[in-house]
């Protein structure tokens, strides 16, 4: 099903602050590479006069080398998105055993299990209820988003899948999509996350492939009264106010407000945005049924090691009743 026309907005600032923060981050850039070539002629002017050219020399060689790798992931990125194709068949068969569409035959099950289908055709037409609530509440990094507001909407999402695009727009978009309910319009919510693989001789240490650099959200179309992510209360004036609030659903929205405090808390939404968006691209989706069977504890704990439980809590924590510099942040924006 293809997704409902809604507003798509970036978490790129708006067009004038734009502008200034990209000039901004011109001239830091100019400025870092202007320190790291002398810091690296220095470095070099201190080895013996032997040594200098050939470290020179293969300093250049290791650019060289890091420029293949590059390449290589290039083609990684691209041999991923032929594959997509391929994987389009089972993530549908998926889908509809999670629904109760599809009617399990005696080759779909492993050796010994045939027995075990039933007869009962309407219990087929169950499908696994909850299943995608389950997987995300086994998953310690994404339970930790989950509001019991939330729980309700979740239980009628029939599948998650991602979409892999290639150069010259690399990225990726994870789909959501959702049974009629009474909470939205949308039938699918989709997150969409722009990568690039373009290594440079002052990060040459820390290029390790494609990298995430910005991510554009969906405004969720919701029904009247249904919003989730947003509560209306009277201020001591009287005035009605719309404060936000947590939910699951923020992780769709636009962080604006986060766009208008200092650029390293903005960074820092982004970075811990961009491992969430991955680690269900890479982990989550491919194997769901592993999660919902609760055999992902190793797992989890290694991508734990890199993403603190607080950090997630914290870069989706919008409640402004709870932490009244949210709504003062608000204000100013």
């Amino acid at each position: 099903i293809p997704p409902t026309s809604s507003t798509k907005m970036s978490t790129l600032p708006p067009p004038s602050q734009s502008i200034r923060l990209q000039r901004s981050q011109s001239l830091l850039r100019q400025i870092s590479n202007l320190d790291f070539k002398i810091n690296q002629m220095k470095r070099i002017a201190s080895l013996p006069v032997a040594q200098r050219a050939k470290v020179a020399a293969l300093r250049r060689n290791q650019l060289e080398l890091i420029e293949q790798q590059a390449e290589f992931h290039r083609k990684v990125h691209e041999l991923e998105v032929e594959f997509q194709g391929r994987f389009r068949e089972p993530n549908e068969k998926r889908r509809q055993i999670v629904t109760g569409s599809y009617e399990l035959k005696p080759e779909d099950l492993p050796e010994g299990w045939a027995e075990g289908m039933g007869d009962d055709a309407a219990d087929q037409a169950r499908g696994v209820p909850d299943f995608w609530l389950t997987v995300f509440s086994m998953t310690q990094v994404l339970q930790v988003m989950i509001q019991e507001k939330d729980e309700a909407v979740l239980r009628r999402l029939v599948d998650v899948r991602a979409e892999v695009r290639k150069e010259p727009e690399a990225g990726f978009d994870l789909l959501f999509e959702f049974e009629p309910n009474e909470f939205f319009n949308d039938r699918i919510l989709k997150k969409s996350y722009l990568m690039k693989c373009c290594p440079t001789e002052d990060k040459m240490f820390a290029f390790d492939g494609f990298e995430i650099y910005d991510t554009v959200g969906q405004e969720i179309q919701w029904k009247e009264g249904a919003d989730l992510t947003t509560k209306t209360v009277m201020d001591e004036d009287g005035q009605r106010r719309e404060l936000m609030v947590n939910s699951f659903f923020s992780f769709f929205n636009p962080k604006k407000l986060y766009e208008k405090t200092d650029p390293e808390l903005s960074a820092q939404f982004l970075e811990m945005d961009f491992e969430i968006g991955h680690y269900i691209k890479e982990r989550v989706i491919p194997r769901a049924v592993s999660f919902f069977l609760g055999e992902n504890d190793d797992d989890v704990e290694d991508f734990l090691d890199s993403l603190e439980e607080e950090a997630v809590c914290g870069v989706y924590s919008m409640d402004e009743e709870r932490d009244p510099k949210m709504a003062e942040l608000k204000e100013e924006a």
